[in-house]
């Protein structure tokens, strides 16, 4: 094939895939990162970790958010196993997140619902490194409660698009 003939074929190919039409479906354009971008409101004081947790996934909130997201936050610790003995060797770690989706603008509400999430420890020997567990506990319940939050935020709002 002549130099010629290969900037033909060169030219031809990137004008046939240029226009082709194709969109990444994963890609956070413009439109999905406003719908990420909320205005947070704690309805009670949850602990520091969940806070923490729920802050980090949305970070790139503001006061012009698009959304106002109202949480209501209740931590739950519950014995797994109890000893013969009376003492409890494993707890189970619940944090639930009751939302709510409002427009800041006209107020309207536009979602709402439960998101749950849960992580287990054991009781160490000393009550400092119980306490370190039981706060990896909650972080990991809080993650997996807002991870499943986002999903059904994102999606229900997807959906009223």
């Amino acid at each position: 094939m002549s130099l010629k003939g290969k900037y033909w074929f060169l030219a031809l190919f990137l004008l046939i895939t240029a226009s082709c039409g194709f969109q990444p479906i994963y890609k956070i354009g413009n439109e999905t990162k406003q719908l990420l971008e909320f205005n947070l409101n704690f309805h009670n004081e949850p602990s520091y970790e969940t806070k923490n947790t729920i802050k980090n996934a949305f970070q790139n909130s503001g006061d012009n958010s698009s959304y106002s997201l109202n949480l209501n936050v209740v931590e739950n610790q519950s014995p797994l196993i109890t000893n013969s003995n009376g003492t409890v060797s494993k707890y189970r770690v619940e944090v639930m997140i009751d939302f709510k989706v409002h427009e800041p603008s006209s107020g309207n509400k536009v979602y709402s619902d439960v998101s749950r999430g849960f992580s287990e420890y054991l009781v160490q020997a000393s009550e400092i490194q119980t306490n370190e567990k039981y706060k990896q506990a909650i972080e990991i319940a809080a993650q997996e409660a807002v991870q499943m939050m986002s999903i059904k935020i994102q999606s229900n709002i997807l959906q009223t698009q």
